[in-house]
């Protein structure tokens, strides 16, 4: 499993986008998907991942017959957050509930050095629009957040709503600063 990976620079964590671990998909874009959750899962800590942020909803890790994620996670000794945001959308408002306390808990695993890997499904719409918002609130411009998350991820923050979301948060970030 490739983990393609972002930072802001020295001294902080490192930002890793992906699909879903172990996900099965008989038909996609990319076409079918029949993946080992085990096998994925070793592959992300063996990479340094101190947390594995899931985006994804209840339904979709059904789908994908990952139902297991939460603990697979954890019984590797990474803390592991849901935070689901609906496919081919931009975060709202039970995402942003929720990350009251997931996003200072990542925040502080990154400012500590330690990695983090984020997914939804495909790993480009949801996961580069979270990887994004990390770098932005690790002090990265919103524009170069969307840059060096493209950079590494090609296609990642998939739509205009997503990218939106990204460019609000310099005033959110300021706004909560000041």
């Amino acid at each position: 499993m490739q983990i393609p990976s972002v930072t802001p620079g020295e001294g902080i964590g490192r930002i890793g986008i992906s699909f879903c671990p172990g996900k099965w998909q008989a038909t996609a874009m990319t076409g079918a998907w029949a993946r080992d959750i085990e096998i994925d899962l070793d592959a992300v800590a063996e990479w340094g991942a101190a947390a594995v942020v899931t985006l994804v909803e209840e339904k979709e890790l059904i789908a994908l017959r990952v139902e297991s994620m939460g603990m697979a996670v954890t019984s590797r000794e990474m803390q592991w957050f849901h935070l689901p945001i609906p496919d081919v959308t931009a975060p709202g408002p039970s995402f942003e509930a929720t990350w009251i306390d997931a996003g200072p808990a990542l925040l502080k695993l990154l400012r500590s050095r330690r990695d983090v890997f984020v997914h939804c499904k495909g790993g480009l719409g949801r996961a580069g629009t979270i990887a994004a918002r990390l770098l932005v609130e690790l002090g990265v411009n919103p524009e170069q957040a969307i840059a060096d998350v493209r950079a590494v991820r090609l296609g990642a923050i998939q739509v205009p709503e997503q990218e939106a979301y990204v460019r609000a948060l310099r005033r959110k970030c300021r706004a909560q600063q000041g």
